[in-house]
């Protein structure tokens, strides 16, 4: 029962970490690249709400057709 708890602590710490080395190379990615920053700043507005849906389809399209 013990070394139950210490598997799934280890497992839940695994987790995390595979979690927050994904999102700091997702950043890494976006900052390097300007299309990639500019479609994470779309996504993060859509998601805070901050545009609706259409807006956000019209502006994503816009950014992949270059313009």
């Amino acid at each position: 029962m013990f070394g139950l708890f210490w598997l799934a602590v280890l497992g839940t710490g695994f987790y995390l970490v595979r979690r927050r080395m994904s999102a700091a190379g997702a950043a890494a990615a976006a900052a390097s690249d300007p299309m990639a920053k500019a479609q994470a700043l779309l996504a993060e507005r859509f998601a805070r709400g901050e545009i609706d849906e259409d807006e956000y389809l019209m502006r994503q399209s816009t950014l992949r057709n270059g313009g």
